[in-house]
């Protein structure tokens, strides 16, 4: 069955492609790129009529050759020749399949989706090639590149033109507290590493980019490499890898699971670990500084949120023996914990919050997180503890039972009652709280964060959708809760 619905799902892209503009002419625009020479000593002329066709190409190449950061002695770059011999073919690549791609989101709705992931591909491209280049200069450091360039291809094709299955899986996430990949899977049958395969062998990509995408490694870490073809399958895998690793994980499981694929690779790619730390730092910085270049609408910052808030999951507390995950108190077929998280998950991204947290008050008058969602969702929900005879600003918000905004949490009076874990951990500028009431009685507190204080304060909390929400909230706490106030 998941066969056939892989078969059907990746049936409908390629069609769609092949009917559709946009990204239907992408695969030509890849296969001219990936033709760019390496050797520059007497090929520049097919290269240069190439790039001078495409009059967007040619006035980012040289916007970006005369920027301060390439900028030689003064020396202002006019022509194309110039601007390849200063950047060098590895940029010219990454700088013309990002305009194919961008030139091809229109005003879609999924296009901020789009751009961050094109960030994504743009470091995985850096990435492979400076790896090639410090520890394998005998392969190409260019094929490298595209390979890395090209990891991210399946998931932006889905995104584009299965917009609606996404968005289905994405809900089907929510729903059962699933991976995003588990939710593809399920979804569509397949995955985006599948739907990348696929893609590369209708567009005819050369052997080395088809190969490179279908990395199929066991559990034994690789440990030879004796040919090209192997070298750019690692290490286009490898990249992959740390690409969701850096943009999709949360920032506290970044270290431990960078590790993990660093010694997975380690005998095959030579790679130590400092020397991967700190040039994964540069390569993002060198993808925040071209794109700058370029005038390109996402940053590296702005991709890192918004992919990992897509890829979260409701963190929660409880013990199994918690009455809200038993299923004598189930609504529905489902117990009071499944619904929190789902319902959880909802308000997080309709109100766009960082974080979100569902705290219960504990004793007489202390507060006690039991789930979460969103940057560091864990991490702060385990330490989200407010007791004790010092007073603090959330258990005074909770003691007056209504709906609060802190606009800058570093104004005076509002500083001086935080916890000092709260700076440390969480360190949001703004945010909302908001209580769980049922026939009086205090059931919770449904508090959302903001790294950066909003525009204008957020509002809407007793409006559909977010009152339906909160009253669905009050619903399970009543089924499961045993310690009102």
């Amino acid at each position: 069955m998941m066969e056939n619905e892989k078969q059907d799902t990746v049936a409908r892209l390629l069609a769609l492609m092949d009917k559709s503009p946009g990204f239907a002419g992408l695969g030509g625009s890849i296969q001219t790129i990936t033709r760019l020479g390496e050797d520059l000593d007497g090929g520049t002329r097919a290269i240069t009529e190439a790039i001078l066709r495409d009059a967007a190409l040619t006035s980012k190449l040289l916007r970006i050759s005369n920027s301060s950061r390439n900028a030689r002695g003064g020396r202002n770059v006019s022509t194309i020749d110039q601007a390849l011999m200063l950047l060098g073919v590895n940029t010219v690549k990454s700088v013309a399949l990002s305009l194919a791609l961008l030139g091809s989101l229109s005003h879609k709705p999924q296009s901020n989706q789009l751009h961050a992931e094109i960030v994504t591909s743009y470091f995985c491209g850096c990435l492979a090639g400076e790896i090639t280049r410090m520890n394998a200069p005998r392969y190409s450091a260019q094929e490298a590149h595209v390979c890395g360039l090209l990891q991210n291809i399946g998931r932006m094709m889905a995104l584009y033109y299965l917009y609606d299955d996404v968005e289905r899986a994405r809900a089907l996430q929510a729903e059962q507290n699933l991976t995003e990949d588990e939710a593809i899977r399920q979804t569509l049958g397949t995955s985006f590493e599948q739907i990348s395969v696929a893609i590369a062998r209708q567009w005819s990509l050369p052997d080395v980019l088809q190969n490179s995408l279908a990395a199929d490694l066991g559990k034994a870490p690789p440990r030879v490499v004796s040919t090209a073809l192997v070298w750019q399958q690692l290490c286009a895998a490898f990249c992959r890898r740390v690409t969701d690793i850096v943009f999709r994980l949360p920032e506290n499981r970044e270290k431990i699971e960078l590790s993990k694929e660093i010694e997975y690779f380690r005998l095959a790619l030579q790679l130590k670990e400092s020397e991967v730390r700190e040039l994964v730092g540069r390569c993002l910085e060198d993808t925040d500084q071209v794109l700058a270049e370029m005038s390109f609408p996402c940053n590296v910052d702005q991709a890192r949120k918004l992919l990992r808030k897509a890829s979260e999951r409701v963190m929660e507390m409880l013990s199994a023996g918690d009455s809200l995950t038993k299923m004598d108190n189930a609504i529905d077929g489902k117990s009071p914990v499944e619904i929190i998280q789902h319902v959880l998950r909802l308000i997080h991204d309709h109100c766009n919050f960082d974080r979100t947290l569902l705290c219960l008050p504990d004793s007489s008058s202390g507060l006690v997180a039991i789930a979460g969602v969103g940057n560091n969702a864990n991490q702060v929900t385990a330490r989200f503890r407010c007791f004790g005879a010092k007073p603090d600003l959330f258990r005074a918000i909770m003691a007056r039972r209504t709906d609060t905004y802190i606009a800058d949490v570093t104004t005076p009076a509002y500083a001086k009652l935080l916890p000092e874990w709260y700076a440390q951990l969480v360190g949001a500028r703004a945010f909302v709280m908001l209580p769980l009431m049922s026939g009086g009685k205090l059931l919770g507190m449904l508090y959302g964060d903001f790294g950066t204080a909003p525009a204008s304060a957020p509002g809407g909390w007793a409006q559909a959708p977010m009152a339906g929400w909160r009253e669905i909230l009050v619903k399970a706490l009543a089924a499961g809760q045993t310690r009102p106030v």
